[in-house]
């Protein structure tokens, strides 16, 4: 079942994402029971090629695999999704015009004006199959995460083809006036906006949280496309359990870096 099929039926989805370019990482990633990868070209280094070869490593996995492309823009759209991406995600939606140009972008005719060309993705099955399917399969969700994208979400939320919205809610607290402080009363009610009319609107919505913990509340709250965590921070998390639990007992016996 793709992740538009599951969505549809009403279903949540838990997902991680991939910033560290190195396709053992994504290998890694690829082994655990999530519904989503999501690879992240806007706030990563990572090159076309590099891109592809993550789709490469991650192909095992039963997980849909998605693109957060660089910037709202039809070639990254056709570039990600021709190398083999189950779906993209959009940054930087404000107007209903542009999120329609993104579904445009990464559909073929009729629906859209996605080029013909997939270079890899027609490989992964046969080409007829693809073409008659790829429409249909294909997850397009944007960025919410400016001021300017909550003013205009019902103009958003109309747009056919679109298939969910991620809140970027760093970026929408930096766009109201508050950087670094998204739990800001100005960014929950704005947040509350976006949920309310996606509800309306029977577009699912989705959120990045810090733990597991808030991935299940968040769930709670109506939210369907959950990313639970990255590579980065799993790492960060994981030599920081180890560094609480360990320099204790290094101070304790003069280790090395002790004076």
């Amino acid at each position: 079942m793709s992740l538009v099929q599951a969505l549809a039926r009403g279903g949540a989805a838990f997902g991680v994402t991939l910033t560290i370019a190195d396709p053992f990482v994504a290998e890694v990633m690829a082994a655990q029971a999530f519904d989503f990868l999501m690879i992240d070209m806007e706030h990563s280094p990572m090159s076309a090629y590099q891109l592809q070869t993550q789709l490469i490593a991650l192909r095992p996995s039963r997980a849909a695999v998605l693109v957060r492309v660089p910037e709202r823009d039809e070639n990254a759209l056709m570039q990600a999704l021709d190398l083999g991406a189950e779906g993209v995600v959009i940054p930087q939606v404000e107007t209903g015009d542009e999120c329609a140009a993104a579904v445009r972008g990464a559909l073929y005719p009729p629906q859209g004006t996605r080029g013909v060309g997939p270079r890899r993705a027609a490989r992964l099955t046969d080409r007829a199959t693809y073409f008659r399917t790829a429409n249909d399969a294909t997850f397009v969700g944007v960025m919410i995460e400016s001021a300017a994208a909550v003013e205009n979400i019902d103009d958003i939320l109309a747009v056919a083809g679109l298939g969910g919205v991620i809140i970027g809610t760093e970026d929408l607290a930096a766009s109201l006036g508050h950087l670094n402080n998204p739990r800001h009363d100005d960014v929950v009610k704005a947040i509350e906006r976006i949920t309310q009319r996606c509800a309306a609107a029977a577009v699912p919505f989705g959120r990045y949280a810090a733990s597991p913990d808030e991935a299940v509340r968040l769930m709670a709250d109506g939210a369907r496309l959950i990313t639970v965590g990255s590579d980065l921070l799993f790492l960060e998390q994981g030599m920081r359990t180890a560094a609480d639990r360990i320099l204790p007992i290094r101070q304790r016996l003069g280790g090395i870096g002790e004076q």
